[in-house]
């Protein structure tokens, strides 16, 4: 009990010495509200365009006003009943003096529900607020983002492998071919086509591009154009690359018993 009381009376003094503590954490709930709201546009009311953000996605580091809206963006639209549950806020100090200095910091459980798929996340985060003429000019949003994706993925992928045998010779302009304005960036941005890898084997000189699908049909739909309406020609170019011509390229697809790991 003696214990409660003595950090109830310290958190009491850190608030009284702190006269910009309240007026921040006003500022710090603002923020979580607009992901619980999906107001993009009350993120945009108390965040600094000066912003430092330390982004959640893996290997993005810090970032500036532009990436760190781009990040809250894509929440906003993705996702749905979101909820901080649980938050736990806290004055933040100045390391060096020991004393409060205005910042915030906050301890919750984010949960909620992707609009795509419909299924839902809960995971546990750490986030710190810092600020400057009353927005937010500092922040970092500490939880297991690339976990979260993962959680509310489709259960079912539908993954298509298409290979090429491509001669260490040839693998230079074949690849050219796929980076260019005609080449993988109009797979990608087909009707249905959510993301794709490319690469290439030298010991088995075999060209690997794994594509993921909302379905099948939408891949055949784009298969169809690519060989025989595409204006571009890919694939008339790509095949005399291509050993044995059309007979070195394979598609895989119509693939079942998908599992994530």
């Amino acid at each position: 009990m003696k214990k409660i009381l003595l950090l109830i009376s310290l958190i009491a003094v850190s608030c009284s010495s702190n006269p910009d503590y309240d007026a921040n954490l006003d500022l710090a709930k603002k923020w979580v509200q607009a992901f619980e709201t999906g107001d993009i546009e009350l993120w945009k009311e108390v965040v600094s365009e000066d912003v430092q953000d330390v982004a959640p996605m893996y290997g993005m580091g810090r970032v500036g006003y532009d990436a760190s809206f781009q990040v809250a963006d894509f929440y906003v639209k993705n996702y749905t009943d979101v909820k901080f549950n649980e938050p736990v806020w806290l004055p933040g100090i100045d390391t060096l003096t020991m004393k409060p200095d205005g910042s915030v910091r906050a301890y919750g459980r984010w949960s909620g529900i992707s609009k795509s798929t419909g299924r839902e996340f809960s995971l546990m985060s750490y986030h710190n607020f810092d600020f400057k003429d009353g927005k937010i000019v500092t922040t970092g949003e500490y939880f297991d983002a690339t976990g979260m994706v993962n959680a509310v993925g489709p259960a079912q992928r539908n993954v298509v492998v298409f290979t090429a045998k491509v001669s260490k010779k040839n693998i230079a302009k074949f690849q050219e071919l796929m980076d260019s304005g005609d080449g993988l960036t109009v797979t990608r941005n087909a009707d249905g086509c959510t993301h794709l890898e490319a690469f290439y084997n030298e010991e088995t000189q075999t060209y690997f591009i794994y594509e993921y699908w909302d379905s099948y049909e939408q891949y055949e739909t784009y298969l169809n154009w690519r060989f025989n309406e595409d204006s571009s020609k890919l694939v008339a170019k790509a095949t005399k690359l291509v050993i044995g011509g059309e007979k070195g390229m394979q598609a895989h697809f119509n693939n079942t018993y998908y599992k994530f790991f």
